[in-house]
């Protein structure tokens, strides 16, 4: 190895670095007592504003629907970026930003809930240990080709090990992460006087005692003499000591020096100096040697001095942390980082001097000097076992935030996603704590979109269940604009149940409508399927024909009454299916059904309301208008639908007919009588037209037309029809022989054809008799025929051959 090369540890992003560093970009971990900035320990954020959060804290659904929002957009934008930790990069951010302005909300004098912030902080610390274990990750490892160098320092032989051990590499991350999330602490207050309040306490008594015996204030004298200072100087000493424990907490070893010297303990400095690796440092082409060369037997010290149980419990943690043995740190850690950075210091440290002492020392002591640190390798996962299990902090809020952190360190993805199932899907987590809820299943929902754009392994049904409950709440928070985002992420026959689902209690206007729509194509749902079952599950909500009843009890209602709510919503479902093209004839098909539902029930307001729907070029409905078939076929789709139209047409007419027969005036020998004959006569004759094209609309049976096997639906179709003629067809004969027997006499022809309708009724290539018999208004026709036979025979008694002719024939 070029000995001119400096050799840096990547302390800042990604420890994955060759050993040879052209340039010293990085200043090496513990390489120099004058550069101990904590920006070496501790990853850099980028720190970026984000956008004003538009609404207060205090807003409550209106704060949550705006985190919502921005979640989804940084989801959406953020993730087809090349570079891998961007999506976790924003979030963490995005929690930052909360959790601060939570905070200062929250510090006021009237609010001391300081539960949303520290939810807020416990993301932001999750995103961001995802963010720096996703980079090193997903970095391709540099290859290592060159044979190893017959004399390295400690601080190339860091960086060989971080290079090349993958394990050893990600606790070094973790670690930096624990140095990271660490909360602030007030330090001590500084006391440039060394142990002033004792020496003042022995120049006083100089003159009393004998001056010898006062002889300890060396750093070691107390602990050596067994001689108390001075009750302020203890308690300075402890705040110290617990001061510069806090620094090396968060890996500020700078900041321990520094506070040691502001307050004279310049001995302490002097211990924890010995922790910077031996390197080479090139400077003007001169290259000089730096650190502890022999930092192994300054490791061996300081677990001997952590061990000393006379020494007071923050400077044994001190000890503790400058030889990694977590022993003597565990007792003055108080949260479950504390305890995990504990365990994974000692790791790193122990094996970092076990990696360095297989390859062959630079000076220093003999291979057989006994320097025993009897501190033992715990591995990731049986750490995390041993804290949990002596879990100090019971913060159930908190606690399922390192379950998270937790399976992310181990990487295990799979795990992970089950946990997060046990707690949302298992219900472990209450919805009716809707802070709680909403937080982590957003939170849930975005770790497994992010595990999958990552192509981790996820189990699809915990992950698809825990999308899906995150889609809903979407749904019931109104963020329509977002549910087709996050419905495509679930499999094809959920994102369709669940869409149409929404779709189907949405009542904005045909535009909004439309939007939706468009927002479901867009990204990439069936929406095809989702309006087909849109409309269903309107459809649903409308009683099948065999529950209507009896078919002659059933009241016709009038076209001209009004529609109730619910009916204008089943009709608008057919809307759905005007969006695409190709559903056009679907959307008529079931156009026709709908109208056959209503009619069966004697809903003829409503499929009276579905037809002139469709005939106006206004209407959204006008899109499903029948276009001609090639070559002339057959359509029975629009053949069923003209039907309809033939018979809402009819009874249209009849109500026209009936509104100017009751106007008639009472005046005989008048203009208004004269008009009146005139509008009546052209009213009987329209209807008289309609009547028959109604009729011979049904003389086609197109329901039988084929020889091919009919369906079950065919099958309810034909009983659905049946029923719809046997109400329609009766009332329709018996309401055209009132209008021709009750205009007998101003269109003396019409008498005539009133007693012919029984020829309508019995021909045989119609034979609309049954209906009568299903409907029991045979008894009402023979009736209405008789008033016509006897008002014949009063006319012209004589000619009575026709009469009896027809007469025999319907019998």
């Amino acid at each position: 190895m070029d000995q001119s090369a400096s050799m840096d540890v990547d302390s800042i992003s990604t420890p994955r670095v060759s050993r040879f560093q052209e340039t010293s970009r990085y200043t090496p971990i513990y390489s120099t007592p004058q550069s101990f900035s904590s920006d070496l320990f501790v990853p850099s954020i980028i720190n970026s504003s984000i956008a004003s959060l538009g609404t207060s804290l205090n807003d409550g659904i209106y704060f949550i629907n705006d985190i919502i929002q921005k979640y989804a957009e940084v989801y959406e934008n953020a993730r087809s970026q090349e570079d891998i930790t961007a999506v976790p990069k924003t979030y963490e951010q995005m929690c930052d930003e909360y959790s601060k302005t939570l905070r200062e909300e929250s510090s006021g004098m009237f609010n001391s809930d300081s539960r949303g912030y520290r939810i807020w902080e416990a993301e932001r610390n999750t995103w961001n240990v995802l963010k720096l274990l996703s980079q090193y990750r997903f970095t391709p490892i540099k290859n290592i080709d060159e044979a190893r160098k017959p004399f390295q320092t400690d601080g190339q032989l860091l960086c060989e090990l971080l290079a090349t051990n993958k394990d050893f590499a990600e606790a070094w991350i973790v670690r930096q992460w624990l140095w990271k999330i660490a909360p602030e602490f007030v330090t001590v207050e500084t006391n440039p006087e060394y142990r002033s309040f004792t020496k003042n306490s022995i120049l006083l008594n100089l003159k009393k005692r004998n001056s010898e015996e006062y002889k300890y204030l060396d750093p070691d004298g107390a602990h050596r003499t067994r001689r108390a200072l001075d009750s302020l100087d203890q308690e300075h000493e402890k705040e110290l000591a617990r001061s510069i424990f806090e620094y090396l907490r968060r890996g500020q070893v700078d900041d321990a020096m520094d506070i040691s010297n502001k307050n004279g303990h310049f001995w302490r400095t002097a211990s924890m100096s010995g922790i910077v690796l031996y390197n080479e440092k090139v400077d003007d082409d001169i290259i000089t040697t730096i650190g502890n060369i022999n930092r192994h037997i300054w490791r061996a010290t300081c677990y001997h001095c952590a061990n000393q149980e006379s020494l007071y419990i923050y400077d044994r943690a001190i000890y503790g942390v400058l030889s990694g043995d977590y022993e003597n740190i565990l007792p003055v850690c108080r949260t479950w980082e504390d305890q995990v950075w504990a365990y994974y210091h000692s790791l790193i440290e122990c094996q970092q001097d076990e990696y360095f002492s297989k390859h062959v020392r630079h000076m220093g002591v003999n291979d057989d000097d006994d320097l025993p640190i009897n501190t033992k390798v715990i591995p990731p996962n049986e750490i995390f076992e041993i804290v949990e299990s002596k879990r100090i902090d019971r913060d159930l809020d908190i606690e399922r935030f390192h379950i998270i952190q937790k399976l992310i360190i181990l990487n295990d993805s799979k795990e992970l996603v089950k946990r997060l199932k046990e707690e949302l899907v298992d219900k472990r987590l209450s919805r009716e704590d809707e802070t709680a809820y909403v937080h982590f299943l957003r939170l849930a929902t975005h770790l497994i979109l992010y595990l999958r754009d990552l192509m981790l392994p996820t189990p699809d049904k915990e992950s698809d269940h825990i999308i899906r409950l995150y889609t809903e709440l979407l749904i019931e928070y109104r963020q329509n604009k977002l549910i087709a985002l996050y419905a495509s992420k679930l499999p094809r026959d959920i994102s369709i149940e669940i869409y149409a689902s929404f779709l189907k209690d949405v009542t904005a206007s045909y535009t909004e409508r439309h939007k939706l729509f468009k927002l479901a194509e867009q990204y990439g749902l069936n929406v095809i399927a989702i309006a087909r079952e849109t409309f269903e599950l309107i459809f649903k909500e409308i009683e099948s024909a065999d529950k209507h009843g009896a078919v002659f009890d059933v009241r016709i209602i009038a076209l001209k009454e009004l529609i109730n709510p619910i009916e204008i919503i089943q009709i608008r479902a057919l809307e759905w299916l005007t969006f695409n093209k190709e559903q056009h004839r679907e959307a008529l098909k079931l156009g026709n059904t709908l109208c056959r539902r209503f009619l069966a029930s004697g809903k003829m307001n409503v499929a009276g309301k579905i037809i002139m729907e469709i005939k106006n070029s206004k209407s959204p409905l006008s899109h499903i208008r029948y276009e001609k078939l090639e070559d002339d076929e057959i359509d029975t789709v629009y053949v069923e639908h003209q039907n309809y139209y033939n018979m809402i047409e009819y009874y249209n007419q009849y109500e026209i007919w009936w509104k100017t027969w009751k106007s008639k005036p009472k005046k005989i020998n008048s203009k208004e009588m004269s008009d009146w004959n005139k509008s009546i006569k052209e009213a009987t004759s329209s209807l008289d037209t309609l009547f028959h094209k109604f009729l011979e609309s049904y003389v086609f049976d197109f329901i039988k037309e084929t020889n091919n096997m009919m369906t079950d639906e065919d099958e309810i179709r034909i009983r659905e029809l049946e029923r719809v003629m046997d109400i329609y067809i009766p009332n329709a004969v018996l309401r055209h022989h009132k209008a021709l027997y009750e205009t007998r006499e101003i269109i003396p022809t019409n008498l005539e054809k009133s007693f012919n309708l029984a020829n309508t009724v019995v021909e045989e290539n119609s034979d609309l008799s049954m209906h009568f018999v299903r409907s029991k208004k045979l008894q009402a026709l023979l009736m209405a025929l008789r008033d016509s036979y006897l008002e014949i025979l009063k006319k012209n008694p004589k000619d009575i051959s026709n009469v009896l002719y027809d007469e025999q024939k319907f019998n």
